[in-house]
């Protein structure tokens, strides 16, 4: 029937991008988790001009809370600015909540879809009630399900309360279908013994207005054959295999007089990607949610039945995942999605399964950028104005330069007052679409005494938590250079204790290591144990540059010869995906003081300019039979008289560099660092990237 008259993969119809309205844009949810002040881009005075550049950008939200009550609220405060009308159903149990997306989603509520303890109304959902103006709320189920204790709060606060409920969860199912639909010649009928095949359709249902009832595996309840008489109904659905319902009830449904057929899989997912595969959705918007809980989808049902958007089910497993029918239907439908709206935190949906929803793979090559604005706001947003939009065609991970120095005792915070605009800054990058992961560095003796200090290195876990819960951060990265012989084993100790903390809940785990190229060949290097490292980091960033650094002779910052050697070596140590090799962005100009050399770091645009103002020709030196392209450099004389040799990186360079992606099949790259990108040379590198890394 449905497959019949629904072949088409989306709506004929496309939200106009030239009409999006400030509700329109609060819907989408850009910026999700963060209330503050936007940047002066996203002023008020220049909403029309930046809805119309963000909105038809390609973007994968989040929408998580510490709870399942919080996630939730989350999803309403992105997606509502108000409703009058919110439905409230439990959230320990599914049953009274499987058909509730219909209802919220009436034209009788129009609004969202919130949890809530059975005995007690958590303060944030009071709040979200409140922030949303709200007059009425619906309950779903009976007393057992949101007690008479709830009624009585949402009263003592202004606001009205309808209960739908019924004997059982047929009957309660029934009459939600009743309040939310006059009548309908069709029906979709799901298990009430479980809540995967439920939600698979509920989106559909809901934009649809097509009830959704519920049925015992054997026999069809007395209360759903009433509702389906009361509704008018004539063609009904079943969702999922016989296992769910089985043939006794078709045939009884069928004796009756209806005309039934069925959507079914083998399992949950791949009954939800057959629901997919023959029913028009409009794919400008996909829901992403677990199939192995009901929370966060029964809240987000209702999200994605605004513009009748699939819910797509993953397994809690990325291997699950990866060659499953729900990856094909990514594969093919991936770049016709332009938002992604992901449910639930990194221990529900972890990243590796957040990879293949965006990717295809489990670990696919990665740009990583370092956000370095060294703590001044203006920075990190004007950093961000040069890349184009949208900006995951070229940035996968942003590592933002805001937490402090280490303290003594292996504790740090932020280089900021408190942590507003760290919570800001991660919302800005993850609203464009990237994993924010914070940098902390540390150097010389005080880094060295405290990863031989195991308290010392609890305090460095322990700020690293606090860090990341403060600002919904997406992971971490440490950067300790200049150890000692001695504080080896810390390092992998402490990466390990890193690991154990965060990989559990989803969160990305990096470091930077210098570069090596061979057990020998760098002994002061030793402490930097990569095959050790490797066990305990999901991406380890080498810092393949500084081959001629701040005071060594001239000579070029990252050879190709010599990257391809520390790449070489690294491969042997660490597993290729996991590795990003380090591009530096930066050039320097040398000038000897006596026996002593001095230098100057610049970009590239701020080097060409220095060359035209000083009249000097840019050659190519560091050619090599392996290296027939070589780096930029040039010599002059400055102001102050002196002599100055530089070398640089421009196109040619950086894209011989990346060549090395595909000969040694790396993670991807390391760039250090935006702050030495500017509008000039922009244009440069971020095409570069984008054909290299996609």
């Amino acid at each position: 029937m449905f497959k019949d008259l629904f072949k088409s993969k989306k709506m004929f119809w496309r939200r106009v991008v030239a009409g999006v309205t400030m509700a329109a844009f609060l819907t989408s949810g850009v910026f999700t988790g963060y209330e503050g002040n936007l940047p002066a881009a996203y002023a008020d005075d220049d909403t029309e001009q930046a809805y119309s550049v963000v909105v038809p950008s390609k973007t994968f939200q989040r929408y998580a809370g510490n709870t399942r009550y919080e996630t939730a609220v989350e999803i309403s405060k992105k997606n509502w600015y108000e409703s009058y009308n919110v439905v409230l159903a439990r959230g320990d149990d599914f049953p009274d909540a499987l058909a509730g997306a219909v209802l919220a989603n009436s034209a009788l509520v129009q609004g969202p879809l919130l949890l809530t303890k059975p005995n007690e109304l958590d303060p944030l959902v009071l709040n979200e009630l409140k922030r949303l103006n709200t007059n009425t709320v619906f309950i779903l189920g009976g007393t057992s399900a949101v007690s008479d204790e709830v009624v009585k709060k949402l009263r003592a606060n202004g606001m009205q309360v309808q209960r739908i409920q019924g004997q059982n969860r047929y009957e309660t199912a029934a009459n939600i279908a009743a309040t939310a639909v006059e009548n309908s010649d069709k029906a979709f009928l799901a298990s009430g013994n479980d809540f995967a095949d439920a939600l698979s359709i509920s989106s559909y249902a809901a934009a649809n207005g097509i009830p959704l009832l519920l049925t015992a595996p054997n026999k069809l309840p007395d209360a759903t054959g009433k509702a389906l008489k009361q509704l008018g109904v004539t063609e009904v659905t079943l969702i999922g295999g016989e296992k769910a319902i089985s043939a006794a009830v078709q045939q009884e449904l069928e004796k009756a007089g209806y005309t039934v057929d069925r959507l079914y899989g083998d399992d949950r997912y791949k009954t939800n990607v057959t629901i997919l595969e023959n029913l028009a959705f409009d794919l400008e918007q996909a829901v992403i949610a677990t199939g192995t809980k009901f929370p966060d989808a029964l809240a987000g049902s209702v999200l994605a039945a605004r513009e009748n958007n699939p819910i797509i089910l993953v397994p809690l497993s990325e291997n699950a995942l990866i060659n499953s029918q729900t990856s094909e239907y990514l594969n093919t439908y991936r770049e016709e999605i332009n938002n992604f709206f992901i449910l639930g935190g990194w221990s529900v949906i972890n990243y590796k399964v957040e990879n293949i929803i965006r990717t295809g793979k489990i670990n696919p090559r990665i740009s990583l950028q370092f956000w370095n604005g060294y703590a001044l706001q203006e920075n990190y947003e004007k950093y961000l104005t040069y890349v184009p939009e949208p900006l995951t065609d070229y940035i996968d991970i942003l590592s933002p330069n805001f937490l402090s120095e280490l303290k003594s005792d292996g504790s740090f915070a932020y280089r900021f007052a408190n942590a507003d605009i760290p919570k800001y800054l991660v919302a800005l990058g993850q609203s464009k679409g990237a994993r924010v992961v914070p940098l902390v560095m540390g150097s010389g003796k005080t880094a060295s005494e405290i990863l031989k200090d195991p308290a010392k290195r609890q305090n460095f876990v322990k700020s690293a938590l606090k860090v990341i819960e403060e600002t919904k951060a997406d992971g971490i990265m440490v950067d300790l250079e200049a150890l000692d012989d001695d504080a080896e084993n810390g390092l992998t100790s402490l990466m390990r204790e890193l690991y154990t903390n965060l990989n559990p809940k989803g969160k990305l785990v990096m470091i930077c290591v210098m570069p090596k190229t061979s057990p020998t060949a760098e002994p002061w290097l030793v402490e930097y144990n990569y095959k050790d490292l490797a066990k305990y980091a999901d991406y380890i960033q080498i810092m393949s540059y500084d081959k001629h650094y701040s005071t060594s002779a001239p000579g070029p910052i990252a050879p190709l010869d010599w990257v391809r050697q520390v790449m070489a070596y690294a491969v042997t140590q660490i597993p290729a995906e996991k590795i990003l090799m380090g591009v530096p962005y930066y050039g320097r100009s040398w000038w000897a003081e006596g026996n002593k050399w001095s230098s100057t770091a610049f970009g590239w645009a701020v080097a060409t300019e220095t060359a035209e103002e000083f009249g000097a020709a840019i050659t190519r030196g560091g050619i090599t039979s392996t290296d027939p392209i070589g780096v930029p450099t040039f010599k002059y004389v400055d102001e102050q008289g002196r002599s100055r040799t530089a070398y640089f990186d421009d196109r040619l360079s950086w894209s011989e560099k990346l060549k090395l992606l595909d000969d040694f099949s790396l993670g991807g790259i390391g760039g250090w660092a935006m702050g030495w990108i500017n509008e000039k040379s922009a244009p440069e590198l971020y095409p570069l990237l984008k054909e290299r890394m996609r």
